[in-house]
């Protein structure tokens, strides 16, 4: 039988639990009471990241809040994979794209990182996280990924897990079957995504990227393609492969 699906779902830091309730802020009032005009005794869903996913009544909508009990729990918290991806910031509407796409694909951590050819301003962090709270209400996520500061890419190259392997996104390298250099990585269940500038990496940044001992090249295609979508087939292949697509 298939989950019910409900058309209000609220991502909230309280904590979660029987018989409780939870005041909602201003802005979640308003998208529950003026945005979705749900009314008392209507049903929303809320989740937190930490304690599953809970059906809540709700009981007041106020102009600077509203107050939701907690019904019963739908889902328990359940082990997501363990994604990271590593991408160069790129224009504004662009960007968000890749924020949104990568939150319904699964990703678990999203990391900004300024190249050479980075030919966008550093994207704004509070931005970023909202557009993922978005993402992960609309997908019916558990969680919220989590969302870095810029950094440079050498910086994190230098700070990376060892244990983590690199998927490096290289858009002119005559690799084999991308879904044969994906089920090799037998050895981990933490990977990064790494997808660069839409002028591609420099000569130096890929011989750096490909001298790290964990780094594993992937092609993605005979065409070039735009960074957003570069996102999309590396992150799809790779649940399909050795995420939970399987």
């Amino acid at each position: 039988m298939s989950q019910k699906q409900y058309s209000v779902r609220v991502y909230i830091d309280a904590d979660l639990s029987m018989d409780n309730g939870v005041v909602l802020d201003k802005a979640q009032a308003h998208y529950v009471g003026t945005v979705m005009r749900r009314k008392i005794d209507d049903e929303i869903v809320l989740f937190n990241g930490r304690d599953g996913e809970w059906l809540g009544k709700v009981q007041e909508v106020r102009k600077n809040n509203a107050l939701v009990s907690l019904v019963k729990c739908l889902r328990e918290q359940a082990d997501e994979p363990d994604i990271h991806l590593v991408f160069s910031p790129v224009k504004k509407i662009q960007n968000a794209l890749i924020v949104q796409k990568a939150t319904e694909l699964g990703v678990s951590e999203m990391i900004p990182v300024q190249t050479l050819r980075t030919n966008s301003d550093r994207p704004r962090e509070d931005k970023m996280i909202l557009q993922a709270i978005e993402a992960s209400e609309q997908s019916e996520r558990l969680t919220v990924p989590l969302v870095h500061q810029s950094q440079k890419l050498e910086k994190y190259l230098a700070k990376m897990e060892p244990d983590r392997a690199l998927i490096f996104c290289h858009e002119r390298h005559d690799a084999q079957d991308p879904i044969a250099v994906l089920s090799t990585l037998t050895h981990t269940t933490k990977f990064a995504v790494l997808v660069g500038p839409e002028g591609g990496f420099s000569d130096a940044e890929r011989k750096m990227i490909m001298s790290c001992d964990n780094s594993h090249t992937l092609g993605l295609g005979p065409r070039i393609l735009r960074a957003e979508t570069a996102v999309v087939s590396a992150l799809s292949l790779l649940q399909a492969v050795r995420g939970d697509w399987q």
